[in-house]
C-alpha cells in the first residue's frame, strides 16, 4: 500500500492581512525618516553628549548602534499596541 502525504493547504489571501502589513510598512517609514533624520542625532547629541554623535549630526559607531536599538524598541512597541 502507498502512502500520500496530505497536501499543504492553499494559501489564502486576506485583505485584513495586507492591510496589516501596509500600516506597518507605513509606520516602519515613518520611524526611519524620523530617526535617520540629521537634526534628530543632533537633538540626541545634546543630551546624551559627543560619544553618540558628532556636532554636525553624524553618528559614530555607537550612536549608530543607540539609533538602531531605538528603532527596535519602537517598531516593537508599535507592534505591541491594539490592532483596533
Amino acid at each position: 500500500m502507498v502512502e500520500t502525504k496530505p497536501s499543504p493547504p492553499a494559501p489564502t489571501f486576506s485583505v485584513n492581512r495586507l492591510l496589516l502589513k501596509i500600516k506597518y510598512s507605513f509606520y516602519s517609514t515613518l520611524v526611519f525618516l524620523i530617526f535617520a533624520n540629521p537634526e534628530t542625532i543632533r537633538l540626541i547629541h545634546s543630551f546624551v553628549g559627543g560619544w553618540f554623535a558628532s556636532g554636525d549630526g553624524v553618528p559614530t559607531v555607537f550612536g549608530l548602534f543607540g539609533m538602531g536599538a531605538l528603532f527596535f524598541t519602537t517598531m516593537l512597541a508599535l507592534m505591541l499596541l491594539p490592532n483596533e
